[in-house]
Formats: structure tokens, sequence, C-alpha cells
């Protein structure tokens, strides 16, 4: 398979849920009325709730403005997301009077909405106030900004832009747009609306500025809405691009993404300055594994394949004992902490808390690795599995997006023509990272499980599914014989009650399939040989096992 190809692999998943529009709007006032009682916002604390509130808003904004026949009440939301936004960059509390707050919530909004998760808020320790940092630091020359979030994270961050230029005493508006198409060449039309909108800030001679994470694999998004500017009249030099990273231009996969990208004036972001104030040492991208595999000879043929820029931000403390982990702003970090508490609480992980701007805290657990699984491990191993099964069960009754991955990725990395069917029976938000390396043994020989919180539900696949998929990591990244299986699956069925066996084979080809898919394409981007090795030592491994479960399933 050519790097090209590689990139048409499935991996990352959709994200999108569909969730109660009446509760997502109680939700965001029960968090206005939290910050409102608030008074002191040069606390961590005060700040991280006024964040919660802000991307609340600014995704509830999104979902209506998303939705058909929604944009009065989406105009409402932004008004809210623009308060909140302005709020956050004077560091005040933000100016809501009890009548806005009434009329808020006497809104009416669809039953369902569909919201995709901010990656940059949840996964990449994306802060609002980076763009206050950066527009601190920058030459703007703009008496009036016209800013363009393209949804969805977008809707949030051209808020805190058009709060800065306010907060400076400068004429700023907004409006959001979504880019349509094939995600390597998004295409974009303005509505009359918009048009209009446009017009009027063409006649203030206001400068343009179109701001979203990113920019992704092809950066298509943003030449699409940056052109579409173009298209209605404006220069290239009056439209600047803001993206959240420095754009790699040689490798983005628009259609001569370097040229079209080059024509337009770039603000990319610098690395947060957000992190906790005793995060001393980095050890994200793969750096971990120094201190990890210390002990062995510093053999770096040890060391398991890290795709280095999908990875968390991750800390040490100044001493060693801490390590810090961003799990993610407001709401999303908190259900990664519950997760994380509960774990601890059964004895399954270290304890954790939040240390602020989305990171959380626990202790560096510096103790034996994981041995070769005998049956102590095995059986362990299986009550993990069950625990999981008991306490992080959720709602899903389709598996219809993870086979549609199973079927396209065996087609395109293997040339194989099959459906998979994946039951759902107990559907959890699984670990999805039962690699041996993930695992620790105590001095009691109980095994603890770390980074165990938020892989079930990140942007990768499976996303939320049945408990089998974390059973069939266990089998496959273990490299469990068919003994040692069955007394994985007999431990599991005797704790759960669940008689897993029957839907575990579909589960295992699925399983190595996308673990495949992963690495094949992880591998196209290793910043070095010894990192794209690892990744090809794994795929070679993934192949293997994938031909010895169709096997024995033929057999069967």
């Amino acid at each position: 398979m050519s790097a090209t190809d590689s990139w048409k692999l499935l991996v990352f998943r959709d994200g999108k849920r569909a969730l109660e529009g009446p509760g997502l709007l109680c939700a965001l006032l029960r968090q206005i009325e939290n910050v409102l009682s608030l008074s002191d916002f040069d606390s961590q604390f005060a700040r991280d709730e006024l964040i919660d509130a802000l991307l609340r808003a600014g995704e509830l904004e999104c979902a209506l403005a998303d939705r058909e026949g929604c944009e009065p009440q989406s105009l409402a939301i932004a008004e809210a997301t623009d308060a909140l936004a302005r709020a956050l960059v004077a560091l005040r509390g933000p100016n809501f009077t009890h009548g806005t707050l009434g009329l808020l919530s006497k809104l009416r909004v669809p039953e369902r909405l569909t919201l995709s998760p901010p990656e940059g808020f949840c996964y990449y320790a994306l802060h609002p106030l980076d763009y206050v940092d950066l527009l601190n630091e920058s030459a703007i020359t703009a008496g009036v900004a016209a800013v363009i979030g393209i949804r969805s994270i977008g809707a949030t961050l051209s808020s805190v832009v058009r709060a800065w230029f306010e907060v400076k005493g400068r004429v700023a508006e907004r409006i959001t747009v979504r880019p349509t198409g094939h995600p390597f060449d998004r295409k974009l039309s303005f509505t009359a609306e918009q048009r209009q909108w446009i017009a009027g800030n063409v006649e203030r001679s206001a400068r343009f500025f179109v701001v979203d994470e990113g920019p992704g694999l092809s950066g298509s998004s943003f030449l699409a809405v940056a052109e579409a500017l173009v298209e209605t009249g404006i220069p290239h030099d009056r439209i600047v691009l803001v993206p959240s990273s420095q754009p790699n231009l040689g490798v983005l996969l628009a259609s001569d993404a370097q040229t079209r990208w080059r024509r337009f004036p770039t603000l990319p972001l610098k690395p947060t300055r957000y992190v906790p104030e005793d995060a001393a040492q980095f050890v994200g991208g793969g750096e971990w594994r120094r201190r990890v595999f210390k002990g062995m000879d510093n053999d770096e043929s040890e060391w398991p394949a890290v795709w280095s820029w999908t990875e968390r931000q991750k800390y040490l403390s100044a001493d060693g004992g801490r390590i810090f982990r961003f799990d993610g702003h407001g709401h999303y970090g908190k259900t990664v902490r519950q997760r994380s508490e509960i774990l601890a609480a059964a004895g399954w992980g270290p304890a954790t808390s939040s240390a602020g701007n989305g990171f959380s805290v626990s202790p560096w657990l510096d103790q034996t690795r994981a041995p070769k699984p005998d049956r102590n491990t095995v059986i362990q191993l299986a009550r993990y599995c069950a625990f999981r099964a008991q306490h992080f069960g959720c709602d899903m009754s389709s598996n219809l997006e993870l086979e549609q991955m199973a079927r396209i990725n065996l087609d395109r990395a293997l040339g194989v023509s099959s459906s998979l069917t994946l039951p759902i029976e107990r559907p959890v938000v699984s670990d999805a990272r039962m690699m041996p390396h993930e695992w620790i043994r105590n001095a009691d020989g109980r095994l603890l499980k770390v980074d165990a919180a938020s892989h079930g539900d990140d942007h990768f696949y499976p996303g939320p599914t049945d408990i089998a998929w974390d059973l069939a990591g266990a089998i496959v990244e273990w490299k469990l014989d068919d003994e040692a299986s069955g007394i994985l699956i007999a431990e599991y069925e005797r704790s759960s009650g669940d008689a897993v066996k029957l839907r575990l084979s579909a589960y295992l080809v699925a399983y190595c399939v996308f673990r495949l898919a992963f690495t094949l394409s992880a591998a196209q981007p290793a910043e070095s040989a010894a990192e794209r090795a690892r990744f090809q030592s794994d795929a070679g491994s993934y192949r293997e096992q994938l031909t010895s479960i169709s096997g024995r399933s033929a057999a069967a």
C-alpha cells in the first residue's frame, strides 16, 4: 500500500452524537448559573467553570446552526456564547441578567440535536485563551474585524476572536459556516444573508479572519472558506487564516494546497502555555517511553510504537512523582475524570483529580510492568473487562459505523471483500488500550490499568461499543493462545454473567482490522525510521493474527 493510499483507511470515527435538545439547553443554563455564583475570575476553578459554560454554548449554537429552520434559536444562543467569550477574555463575570436567562430558558429547541465533539478542546489541549495570546502578540491592523468560524469548534473560537477585538475597543462581528463535500476537497457557497453580511463588512473596510482548529490532513475547509470570500471580490491580503497549528503545507492533501494556502496571510497558534504550574517535563508524544522502559538498557527496540501528534499532552512534575495528562476542557474532561475515579475506587487505577486547564493529575506509578500472561494475569484481565461492563455501560443499539470500518479496511488493506456483523449485548465505553505496556503490577500482584478512561470515546475507533472489543483486544495484544483465551472468556462470563463467546470471533476480526489500519496510517507520517519500523512490525503482527483468527473461524 502506498503512502497516499494509507490515508484511505478508516481510523478516525465520526464521533457525532444525537442528544436531547432541551437537555442541552438546560445543562447550559445550569452551568451559566454556576458561573454567575462565582466571583474570583482570576482563580483557576472559576476560569475552568467559565470555559465549561462557553463550550456548552458554542456546541449548542453549532448544533442549532446545522439544523434547518433553527436559525433564530442559533442566533439567540450565539449571544450567550459571545457574552461568555467576552467574560473569559476580560477575566470577569459574564453579563447576564435573570431576564436574559429567562428568555433563553423559553427557547423552543428540537427534541434531538446532533453534536460533533470539539476535538481540540477534547483531545489536543487547545485552550480558548490561546487565541487571545496570539492576537495580543500579533501586529493586527484591523479597525473592523469580520470573523468567520468554521463549524464545529469554530463557533466557539470565532466568539473568542470577536471578543478580543471588542475588549480592545474595535468593531467586530462574526458568523459561522460549514463547508461540505469530500474531506480533501471541501466547498462553500454563502447564503444570501451571509453575502449581505460580507458586503456590509466590505463597505466598512473590514479585515476577514477565518478561524478553526487544524488545518487537519487536507486544509480544504480553510481553503474553501477563504476562496469563497475571494469569489465575492475580497482581496487575498484582506483574508487572514487563523489555524490552531502551523500548517506543514507540503503534506496537506487538498489539491495544490501549498500554492493556494500561501496566497493568504496566516496567524497560527503557538503551543499552549495553559498547563499545570508544576508541569516540568514534557512526556507526551511518546517521550514517556524513556522513563517507562529505562530499565531495559535504553533498548528502544522494546518501545511500543506511538503516533506522536495524536497523543494527549502529558507532563511530569518537577519531582517526578506526578503525571499531568490533558483529559479535556469543561464537561468533556469532567466525564473522563469520573471514569478514572470509579476505576481508582475499585483498585483498578491510580487516584486522579483535576489540575486545571483541562488537565488531570495522578501519581506516577513507577512499579513493575505487567509480566507475560500467566493464569493470574489472564484472570485479572477478564475481571477488569467484567468491571467495565458493569460500570461503564452506555446507550447504543447499532454498530453500523464500526462494521463499515471493518468492511472498508478489509477491502482497502487486504483486498478482502467481506462484511461483519458485530452484535451488541453489553454496550460500554471501552478501554480500547489493552496492550501489555498499559498495565502495571503492584507489590501485592494486583494489575493496575493506566490511561484507561478516555480512549474508548475519543476520535479513533471503536467509540462506544460492546465489551467484546476489549476482550478481543486482550487476546490480540497479549497474544493469548487458545488455552489462555479460554480462561479469559470463562472468567469473564463467570464474573459478568454475559455469554460473550458466540459474538467474540467477529470482534477479533474487527479489532485486528482496525489496528492494522491504524498502524499502516501511522507509519506513513512517522517522524523517524525507527518509529516507522515499529509500526510496520506491528502491522505484520496484526496481519498474522488476522490470518490465524480467520483460519480458526473457518475451521469452526
